[in-house]
């Protein structure tokens, strides 16, 4: 009963859940061209997860698992029956990899050639963390698949779940439900933290979910994704940015719902892993461009943006990709102790920065 009473009181004044303010990108997360003037770019159409195995970057696109070798290049490892939907390493020289169908294989070390699965209807599994014999599963929605997220974000769905496996039995026990769409997860000592995109926070909860959940991080000023460990903190991945407008839309029902029945999905007013590809877009015809050039700081619906973490889940710096960039939707960033990988699915290329080349107070 108190829950409803704010709702509406949220909603008269314009405050909490109903307010349409984004915080700006200011501080650590100022913008920059960090990612679109990275030392290399490799293209790989429909990229999506990065790992880090035995110290060599893999990397999963559309049905298949890409390993990088010397050139820098792409080698295809193996293709799968389904698309994949996550990747993570597992122990020594092991991969997790997860599909569209809901099962999880196990490439390479010890539980080489084994297939899980969490639960019956966990199809949309956005990100894999493992700890020892355990691992860990989000799914972001029971209600889509991980291609169907735009539609999730507007319908305001909170289907999504946490999940532990045995690797021993093959056992999957429910840890967490009813999340805004869990996009990435990390290990953390005794607890997991979980990026819920929807909602624009991080979140930690015990490994074995006991206690109450805890904020770490919250109000950022896109969707976060995934999650990558290094010595000294956590590079996250925003795989888009929020903006007042698409805040606006997602607050009047009627409207909503009208446009997702009667516009083509690519013209929908909602975040997305690239824009400006055609003028029937939203914003693409209302003083975006200025004599004909496309301007940074113009208002967007996809961008660029890798965002470095301390021990306490707070940035510290960050990498971007601006309006007018090439390095847009970016799923995943990792690291291999010597440089920055980062994926960005909407323009289909790897990039890489190196370590040294980022100044000491943004490592």
């Amino acid at each position: 009963m108190i829950g409803l009473f704010t709702r509406a009181f949220d909603s008269l004044l314009g405050r909490g859940d109903a307010a349409v303010t984004v915080p700006p990108l200011d501080g650590a997360l100022r913008p920059n061209r960090k990612l679109d003037e990275a030392s290399w770019r490799l293209p790989l159409a429909e990229v999506d997860a990065l790992a880090v195995v035995s110290g060599r970057l893999v990397a999963s696109a559309g049905h298949a698992i890409h390993d990088l070798v010397e050139g820098p290049a792409w080698r295809p490892r193996r293709a799968f029956e389904a698309e994949i939907t996550a990747i993570a390493p597992l122990g020594i020289n092991g991969l997790a990899v997860a599909l569209t169908t809901g099962e999880i294989h196990m490439e390479g070390g010890a539980f080489a050639g084994r297939r899980y699965r969490a639960a019956e209807g966990v199809r949309c599994i956005t990100a894999l963390a493992a700890a020892g014999t355990d691992l860990y599963v989000a799914n972001g929605s029971a209600s889509h698949g991980p291609g169907d997220w735009q539609s999730d974000l507007m319908e305001h769905q909170a289907t999504g779940s946490l999940w532990r496996i045995d690797l021993n039995d093959g056992r999957g026990t429910l840890l967490a439900d009813r999340l805004a769409y869990p996009a990435g997860l990390v290990v953390d000592d005794a607890s997991l933290v979980f990026a819920e995109a929807w909602r624009h926070r991080l979140v930690r909860i015990g490994r074995s979910a006991a206690g109450p959940p805890e904020v770490v991080c919250a109000d950022l000023p896109g969707y976060p994704g995934r999650i990558w460990p290094v010595a000294d903190g956590w590079w996250l991945a925003v795989f888009a940015p929020r903006s007042q407008l698409v805040e606006f839309v997602l607050r009047e029902h009627a409207y909503r719902r009208r446009m997702m029945a009667e516009v083509p999905r690519p013209f929908w007013i909602a975040p997305t892993l690239r824009s400006g590809r055609s003028f029937y877009e939203p914003l693409q015809g209302g003083a975006v461009k200025q004599l004909g050039q496309l301007k940074p700081w113009a208002p967007t619906l996809s961008a660029g943006l890798c965002v470095r973490l301390d021990h306490a889940f707070q940035p510290s710096a960050s990498l971007h990709s601006r309006a007018d960039g090439a390095t847009h939707g970016v799923t995943a960033v990792v690291d291999d102790g010597t440089q920055v990988f980062a994926a960005a699915r909407g323009d289909g290329v790897v990039v890489a920065i190196p370590l040294g080349d980022l100044a000491a107070g943004e490592r």
